[in-house]
């Protein structure tokens, strides 16, 4: 870290938090997204005998497309008051703030899916002007050890096809792609993205 970064603290996330929360600029540009490609399609089987030839399919695959104009994409239209922010964080089981010379500069938090006995990331915000300081792989760290505490065997998020950025952000740090669910959002300004479940495996077995 040269002269001109910050000191970067984490600590357990407060409901003090939330004003500083809620005025973080967690926006995005990018020039690339991904495209969703389906082919295929999957009907009903009347055969009764030996297996058909014709083996019906059904494939997803998602492609890096570049996007121009760049997209630019701010979540302050979708997040609301700081009490909104404050509600939310009484809605978490856990969850981490980082501090960038005292100020608050990002949060992950954390639920525990008990029936899937895995670790649930409902947020991760890094302010923009914090970015590019290691902060997000920092609490995705705390989010795995925390995950480990609480017996869990994985780490989940959720992200969408035009967050590029973040969606190279998690691959960088061991996450890959778990499922894809292209009528998770709904109706509404988003509902033509398609949703990204990323996981990360932390043992080998519940």
């Amino acid at each position: 870290m040269d002269a001109e970064s910050p000191h970067i603290d984490v600590r357990a996330v407060l409901l003090e938090d939330a004003q500083a929360l809620h005025e973080l600029d967690y926006s995005f540009e990018t020039d690339r997204i991904y495209t969703l490609n389906v082919r295929g399609r999957l009907t009903p089987t009347t055969d009764t005998g030996s297996l058909s030839l014709a083996k019906r399919a059904l494939s997803f695959e998602l492609v890096e497309t570049p996007v121009d104009p760049p997209l630019y994409k701010s979540y302050r239209e979708f997040e609301g008051t700081s009490a909104d922010v404050k509600a939310r964080l009484c809605n978490v089981e856990g969850g981490y703030v980082a501090l960038a010379d005292g100020q608050v500069a990002g949060v992950i938090l954390l639920n525990v899916e008990e029936w899937r006995s895995l670790t649930r990331i409902e947020n991760i915000i890094v302010g923009r002007q914090f970015r590019r300081y290691g902060i997000g792989s920092l609490l995705l760290n705390c989010a795995s050890d925390w995950a480990r505490n609480h017996g869990c065997w994985a780490i989940l998020l959720e992200t969408q096809n035009v967050n590029y950025p973040a969606i190279q952000f998690y691959l960088r740090n061991g996450l890959e792609v778990w499922s894809i669910n292209q009528r998770y959002y709904p109706p509404g300004p988003v509902d033509h993205e398609i949703a990204i479940f990323m996981g990360k495996k932390l043992r080998s077995t519940p």
